[in-house]
């Protein structure tokens, strides 16, 4: 895909988040457009910076019952869907989800398909036949696939004997699949165990055509429940001083197709300076996150605001408590969040950010 066609197709959304990032949002909540789908707790990693395969694997909703919760008229807003999970892979039915879930969203055009590319034959077989089905939709499809070391290394943070080799398998064999629309990168999760490795890693994909997007491991008792991790994993001392540095070296490459470069600035000063964070962040204005088994949480700092089996997706988002209780995150957790879901997403509703830090300011 060209650089002009991606500004072409952005425009639009940079346009519309002018005014409801800057205008519509101070009158009332705006309506969602982006949903974080965590649809399986099955994993078949055992990664070292997170316990959900340790989780129980009960109490997802049923295919009907997803049909039930998609009529709700939320939902026909939402214009982006990243999947994750567990290992979305896995889902049983995940072809037939995400066929009723094109029918029940109108309004989809961008689906992201988080991986951890363990699974090689099973992986490509669903990304072959999940593009086509967003083909025959006109829906933009992109495949994640975690890589946080070359090597043993990337063994050692899955917890799963050859999982870089079976991740590179993945990699080359998705590639087939890039004439057909699929586009696909690198998400790669930084830990004190892995950082000395960053580079290499960047190297390595940039030699394959790959781009890398860097992610900060995050301790939370929701989601990952892995606060336990946090003593062995978190960066500390020289650790943080590294981190910032390869941080800042990511973002000197800033362009005005490269948003992401403020989202590593800001989080090199961040460190450096200890100060909050400046990158918007969609789920502070117009997203949500939905998970497999109905529960409703706006991230991932947040609390369970309700379940979808209970109460309508619809009362839970506009309800006035979760309305609170998205400013009290706003006041607290979203200060030190360094989660950097949809960062794209974010920075083109809030382009003016990004404009200036073009220009030379600071995030």
């Amino acid at each position: 895909m060209t650089q002009s066609l991606v500004a072409a197709q952005n425009a639009p959304l940079i346009l519309r988040g002018i005014y409801e990032y800057h205008i519509a949002s101070h009158f009332g909540p705006l309506r969602p457009r982006e949903w974080l789908f965590p649809l399986t707790y099955r994993c078949d990693a055992r990664c070292i910076m997170c316990n959900i395969w340790q989780g129980s694997k009960t109490g997802e909703l049923s295919l009907d019952e997803w049909r039930d919760v998609l009529n709700d008229p939320l939902f026909a807003g939402i214009e982006s869907v990243s999947l994750t999970g567990g290992e979305p892979t896995l889902h049983p039915e995940l072809l037939q989800l995400m066929e009723l879930l094109m029918d029940k969203l109108p309004g989809l055009q961008r689906l992201t398909l988080t991986t951890n590319g363990l699974g090689t034959k099973r992986v490509v077989e669903q990304c072959a036949k999940l593009l086509d089905l967003c083909t025959a939709r006109g829906i933009r499809l992109f495949a994640a696939i975690s890589l946080d070391g070359l090597g043993t290394l990337h063994d050692e943070m899955r917890n799963i004997p050859g999982a870089f080799d079976k991740v590179q398998q993945t990699l080359e064999e998705l590639q087939r699949l890039q004439a057909r629309g699929l586009r696909r990168g690198i998400s790669c999760l930084l830990t004190n165990r892995n950082l000395h490795d960053a580079e290499n890693v960047r190297q390595w994909s940039a030699e394959r055509g790959l781009g890398v997007y860097y992610m900060i491991a995050e301790f939370t008792e929701s989601y990952y429940a892995n606060i336990d991790r946090a003593d062995d994993l978190a960066f500390t001392g020289q650790q943080r001083e590294d981190l910032a540095a390869f941080l800042q070296k990511l973002a000197a490459q800033k362009s005005l197709l490269n948003p992401v470069a403020y989202w590593y600035a800001d989080l090199a000063r961040m460190i450096e300076r200890e100060t909050p964070r400046a990158t918007p962040c969609i789920f502070q204005k117009d997203a949500f996150m939905l998970d497999a088994r109905g529960d409703f949480q706006w991230c991932m700092h947040s609390r369970v605001l309700g379940n979808v089996r209970q109460r309508s997706a619809t009362r839970i988002y506009y309800a006035p408590e979760s309305l609170a209780h998205r400013r009290e995150l706003w006041a607290q957790s979203c200060r030190q969040c360094t989660i950097g879901c949809s960062i794209t997403l974010a920075l083109a509703k809030d382009a003016f950010k990004y404009v200036r830090f073009l220009l030379g300011g600071q995030p």
